[in-house]
């Protein structure tokens, strides 16, 4: 039998060449979208001007939008629906390619649990995200960064020259980069929290809601609640400017730009919630914090800090619990198994303690079916997840939308990489919105939770503000 794969030429590329490609052919349409692995990953993926966008803004339906503006709505859950078009186009694992060779690349809202969790409406909805929001592209590009060797990819049989595509790119490539040094010389900026930022609850508030958490974990209905604030402020700067600024100095593992007609992303998350690579899967929770030293004994300090504070450990097993009992629901029996545990990871602003989870899936499950086990992770929920995913409905004054959602791709093979959506900027009407939070427990301090949840926005605001001071 015939292999059916895209068709596909490559070439040598930098990571820093591809970007400015990126920005450069981001130009031309308001759709598109970058991932890109900050550290310790392996691929960036970018596509343009999408052939058919398949967005989820009604309950129980998918929506495709195709490039010619055709429209078609289908009633269903829509991330069964977006699973299953996406097999509609299923190809052969090609050995020599990266592990994304063509799918489906977008978000899934922390909302979207609500089409299967009994949690009650009280928040408001007022950024009206929607649930599922993906692009399948019929040309896309994906660098490996190990060997700085770039794919361009088609779909087959659509009579596309996948020789027109790279062309185009390396065009942009020298385009994009020549203007980088212009555009970036000579600013420099105050990197403290901004002033005049809207939140979303007050300190006192938040301080409410804390005693709150901590009289249901008193009654036992809960071990642990991720409680959030957001900060909203206008946005004067391009957001792929933004973007473009936070990978400069805050890379993370999981750093994504998404241009809507509606709305942009800007996210640099170092969470992964789940990875798919043939039957196997793997999560990556993160649980306990430090800032990073401004020396090599001073980050030492923080670390052995951290390795020895029992509070911070506990949560941490708390979410690794989490994490094996969801993985529990969608692997074969007896195969899941923590083969990390509790180490120690540094980004450019903060340390964190991170664990590895894996298992095998268990056969006949969708990729729907294995998403919606693990979804939301349980990091950014608490434990146990369902009644403190009531609780934030019930204390969080708005709906989170993207935030502690994910993004990622679904793949034409069958595998998948959706990470956690923390450390982003949802953009829209020229408002830039940041939500972070902290996990509560009995003992938690709640006027330093508030603080700490502003804090873990701060990076995001840098990039704002650099955004602007170039423009």
């Amino acid at each position: 039998m015939e292999q059916l794969h895209p068709n596909y030429t490559k070439t040598d590329m930098t990571k820093e060449q591809f970007f400015y490609a990126y920005k450069e052919l981001a130009k031309t349409t308001e759709q598109h979208v970058l991932l890109e692995s900050g550290r310790t990953g392996k691929l960036c993926i970018a596509g343009v001007d999408p052939l058919v966008t398949l967005k989820s803004t009604q309950a129980n339906s998918l929506e495709f939008e195709w490039r010619d503006g055709t429209k078609e709505l289908q009633e269903g859950d829509p991330l069964d629906l977006l699973c299953a078009f996406v097999q509609t186009m299923k190809m052969d694992n090609v050995s020599e390619l990266p592990d994304f060779q063509g799918g489906a690349i977008g978000f899934i809202s922390y909302d979207y649990a609500r089409s299967y969790e009994p949690i009650p409406t009280i928040a408001v909805d007022d950024l009206e995200t929607p649930d599922v929001y993906f692009y399948l592209f019929d040309r896309w590009a994906v660098l490996d960064l190990e060997t700085e060797t770039v794919y361009f990819m088609t779909l087959p049989g659509r009579g596309l020259d996948v020789s027109e595509v790279e062309s185009e790119w390396l065009k942009a490539a020298e385009v994009g980069f020549g203007k980088r040094a212009a555009e970036s010389d000579g600013y420099e900026i105050d990197y403290s929290r901004p002033e005049n930022v809207e939140v979303s609850v007050t300190g006192p508030q938040f301080e409410q809601m804390v005693r709150d958490v901590q009289r249901f974990i008193a009654n036992k209905e809960v071990n642990q609640v991720n409680l959030t604030v957001r900060q909203s402020k206008e946005l004067s700067a391009d957001p792929l400017s933004m973007y473009e600024a936070l990978r400069s100095f805050n890379p993370s593992p999981y750093m994504a730009s998404i241009g809507a007609k509606e709305f942009a992303v800007v996210s640099g998350s170092p969470e992964l919630l789940l990875k798919k690579r043939g039957t196997e899967l793997s999560t990556r929770p993160i649980g306990g914090t430090r800032p990073r030293g401004a020396s090599v004994i001073e980050d030492e300090a923080f670390e052995q800090d951290l390795l020895s504070d029992e509070k911070e450990k506990g949560e941490h097993i708390m979410l690794v619990e989490q994490e094996i009992e969801d993985f529990g629901q969608v692997c074969m029996p007896e195969t899941v198994e923590t083969d990390e545990f509790m180490v120690v990871e540094r980004y450019s602003h903060v340390m964190h303690l991170v664990s590895n989870v894996r298992g095998t899936a268990a056969p006949d499950l969708s990729n729907a079916a294995i998403i919606r086990g693990v979804f939301p992770g349980g990091s950014i929920t608490g434990s146990p997840k369902l009644r403190t995913m009531e609780i934030i409905e019930e204390l969080e004054p708005t709906r989170r939308g993207l935030y502690t959602g994910s993004i990622g791709w679904i793949g034409f093979t069958g595998d998948m990489d959706l990470n956690i959506v923390i450390r982003t900027a949802y953009i829209k009407d020229g408002i830039a919105h940041i939500q972070a939070g902290a996990g509560l427990v009995a003992d938690s301090d709640p006027k330093a939770e508030y603080v700490e949840s502003l804090n873990k926005a701060r990076a995001l605001w840098q990039a704002k503000e650099m955004a602007e001071a170039i423009r």
